[in-house]
């Protein structure tokens, strides 16, 4: 199988039911055959439904898993279930052996809690000899599934005969030429394992050390230039692999009181350390993109004087986020806010209007709202 990246009711719950039962020692025969078929079920063609009781032990047992955390609140997450059903089944085929498992995150809001602070569900979790990674998707096809998971099971690290090979194997690749165990080798070892979901990291033994980024869809590949190490490297793939549109001339150019943000500067904007950053990421394709835009216009007008708040947006069907560990989307729009000198968003749920986003700014930003005394919060509702 050619592997392509992205741009980026169970027994256990009949065996509760007869858990209630008044069997002799009932409770050690369901325990017993809870554990048997959760074991069964790393290695088997169904999916294991955990709880708070039975998650630590799961993944301490599996070397790899692939846990979907789901709210049954949500339209279609049923099918989202089904669809992870068979994408366990099609990675089967490929022999792969990736446990499988679900959370309920109503029924287990503080474990779900625990491993998707920001709510968004579905959410699909990579976990390695028991541990959290830093791989996470919300995804809802099977097709998308069997790609994640085939991605990620496998050595960071690919050895290859040749340049053709690595191409022919996957849409999007680096290539490098370095011997194993040199400095050359270890840096590209390093970036692998961070971007095993969007990118296979390929090599051939050789002295060469030249390393090549090859995508199908952008024709001729393109060498690295730069200092065979991790840091540089790592930047380098990262440009690669951020989709943008061209920076706007006269960078930083704002448009109805928004910052204007491209791929490109994405981690500029999101990292400032002086300023909270309120960013909206949305797709002009979007209905809900389309009726969220001129409610953001009036919120960018009513706080244009707050000089401690930059109030941003993003095309996101033409850029995409170069910090998918922190910053990742599925949806529009998806509005998050970065308080100044912190790295981690904090997702906005709430009514998509001028008074909640002041009032969400307010309550998460590094200083208070001094609004415009003429602006009132009555006047903000009917913005």
């Amino acid at each position: 199988r050619r592997v392509r990246f992205f741009w980026f009711t169970t027994v256990v719950n009949s065996l509760q039911g007869a858990a209630q039962k008044p069997l002799m020692a009932g409770y050690r025969i369901w325990a017993w055959l809870a554990l048997l078929q959760l074991a069964a079920a790393r290695v088997g063609m169904t999916s294991s439904a955990l709880t708070t009781g039975t998650f630590d032990g799961f993944i301490r047992g599996a070397d790899k898993a692939l846990v979907d955390f789901y709210d049954r609140n949500i339209d279609g997450w049923a099918e989202q279930k089904g669809e992870l059903e068979r994408a366990l089944r099609e990675v089967r085929d490929y022999g792969s052996r990736v446990a499988f498992a679900t959370v309920d995150a109503v029924a287990e809001k503080d474990l779900a809690k625990r491993y998707v602070p920001s709510g968004n569900y579905p959410q699909l979790m990579w976990f390695t000899h028991g541990e959290p990674t830093q791989y996470h998707r919300s995804l809802r096809t099977a097709k998308a599934m069997t790609d994640f998971v085939l991605a990620l099971d496998r050595d960071p690290m690919l050895e290859v005969k040749s340049q053709e090979e690595a191409a022919s194997s996957f849409n999007r690749a680096v290539y490098g030429t370095v011997k194993r165990g040199s400095p050359g080798y270890k840096a590209l070892e390093v970036v692998a394992a961070k971007h095993m979901d969007t990118v296979a990291v390929t090599f051939r033994e050789s002295a060469e050390n030249q390393v090549l980024y090859l995508d199908e869809g952008k024709g001729e590949p393109v060498a690295y230039n730069g200092q065979l190490d991790a840091g540089s490297l790592d930047q380098w793939l990262k440009e690669l692999l951020t989709k943008s549109e061209p920076i706007p001339e006269g960078h930083p150019v704002y448009i109805d009181g928004s910052l204007v943000v491209v791929g490109k500067t994405f981690e500029e904007v999101v990292s400032n350390k002086d300023q909270d950053v309120f960013m909206l990421v949305y797709a002009p394709w979007c209905g809900f993109s389309r009726k969220v835009l001129p409610v953001w216009k009036s919120f960018a007008q009513a706080v244009s004087q707050v000089k401690h708040l930059v109030v941003a947006k993003m095309d996101g069907d033409q850029n995409s986020s170069p910090l998918q560990e922190e910053f990742s989307w599925t949806s529009y729009p998806h509005i998050f806010f970065v308080k100044a000198g912190t790295k981690k968003p904090i997702v906005f749920h709430g009514n998509r209007t001028v008074s909640h986003f002041v009032q969400f700014a307010e309550e998460h930003g590094s200083k208070r709202l001094e609004l415009d005394p003429s602006i009132s919060l009555d006047d903000l509702n009917e913005l």
